[in-house]
């Protein structure tokens, strides 16, 4: 059932909605364990990346798993609660078992940490610190993806692939350098998609 409503969903969103174009696709093709990072302005952003990314794992805010019925769905689609604005710990770590222990997984993190629907501007876009940790942590590559942002309905949305970004294990060690390689890796999302 959940196979047949996400195909629904995903038609309507990527083809009807919107029309969707992929640049860059053999990058990701490289690596089956890696972590994807793309901007996020719109709540249709996962969806643009399920019709061509195969054993996606994703991130979710824990407040969605309070309904019994949306957190069903979230886990059936491999969804990990973490929550936002607090050191939730218990959720980082099982985040960073399942990319340790699993050797085909795509883990789908947003770096803005939510929806942000302003017009950044360099050394001006929200960004956490999490993908950057979690990636030196479980030893796993970035692939930093850009999506058009805010796009209107009906119109075309790209979805480009980044070279990957490599684990830097000083971070995990020094606060302000793990603060500026997640502004650096934030500032090449949208750069890269220019």
């Amino acid at each position: 059932m959940y196979k047949i409503i996400r195909g629904i969903i995903r038609f309507i969103v990527c083809y009807i909605l919107f029309r969707v174009k992929y640049k860059n696709l053999e990058i990701l093709e490289k690596y089956e364990k890696c972590m994807i990072c793309p901007n996020h302005s719109r709540i249709f952003d996962p969806i643009f990346l399920y019709p061509k990314v195969e054993n996606m794992y994703s991130v979710a805010k824990s407040d969605l798993f309070k309904n019994k019925i949306i957190a069903h769905f979230l886990q059936y689609h491999n969804a990990l609660p973490i929550k936002r604005n607090s050191n939730d710990i218990q959720g980082m770590k099982k985040i960073i078992e399942t990319l340790e222990e699993k050797q085909n997984i795509r883990l789908l993190i947003f770096p803005e940490g939510g929806v942000f629907k302003e017009n950044y501007i360099e050394n001006n876009r929200k960004t956490k610190n999490g993908a950057i940790y979690i990636s030196a942590t479980a030893n796993v590559p970035i692939i930093p993806v850009h999506i058009t942002v805010r796009p209107k309905f009906f119109s075309k949305v790209t979805v480009s692939f980044g070279n990957p970004v490599f684990p830097n294990f000083k971070v995990l060690k020094d606060r302000k350098f793990l603060r500026e390689e997640s502004v650096k890796l934030i500032n090449n999302i949208y750069e890269f998609g220019v």
